[in-house]
């Protein structure tokens, strides 16, 4: 019950105050820019990344995102940033799309909250269009096995207090393997607790 309530009129407050600290935005300038032509954005949760628009070169912005709170405050950050949203209240695994749909697909700190991570990744491979990119800018699994251990041990607190955020998400694999090719990667260490801040950016292209 105590779980049922937090999730609902706590954690939605919590993940967008924490999505707007200056390590996250740094990590959103490095991709957003390049979204163009008809955009889809999966867990768009309050519409942070609308700042970071080059909106000459997108047509259409389109979104999905579970939780009502942060749907609702992406309504309100697409109207002060002058876009034009289509945003739906779904989750990744079921888009409502037909395939072939879209130029961009973005997801900025969505993995690692997915239940049914593969099938949303094959889900967003169906909607984009064979020249289509992916962009991403993930948080996950660091390369240092003392950290890694540490992600582990903290899983359950995180997942409980984050939405159903693992710290421990394989974001290449996650990719490659919904028949994806990655065109460009980086990771590194962002400011913070190492266990939160392993951070994977770059763009794929679905292989069709």
């Amino acid at each position: 019950m105590l779980q049922k309530l937090y999730d609902k009129y706590i954690c939605p407050h919590l993940i967008n105050y924490a999505m707007q600290m200056k390590p996250f935005r740094k990590q959103r300038e490095k991709v957003i820019p390049f979204a163009s032509g008809r955009v889809l954005e999966i867990g768009i949760g309050s519409g942070l990344n609308f700042n970071y628009y080059n909106k000459a070169n997108v047509s259409e912005v389109f979104a999905v995102e579970p939780d009502g709170v942060l749907l609702k405050k992406a309504k309100q950050n697409a109207e002060l940033n002058n876009i034009d949203l289509n945003i739906q209240q779904l989750k990744a695994e079921e888009l409502p799309f037909d395939n072939n749909s879209f130029d961009t697909v973005i997801s900025t700190y969505t993995m690692c909250s997915i239940p049914g991570l593969g099938s949303a990744m094959s889900e967003i491979n169906r909607v984009m269009k064979p020249n289509a990119k992916f962009l991403f800018s993930e948080h996950g699994k660091s390369p240092d096995s003392n950290v890694l251990k540490w992600q582990k041990r903290m899983n359950g607190i995180q997942k409980r207090i984050a939405g159903g955020c693992h710290l421990d998400v394989d974001i290449p694999n996650e990719i490659t393997k919904a028949n994806f090719k990655i065109d460009k990667i980086d990771s590194m260490y962002v400011p913070g607790p190492k266990f939160l801040s392993y951070h994977y950016w770059g763009a794929a292209s679905p292989l069709k």
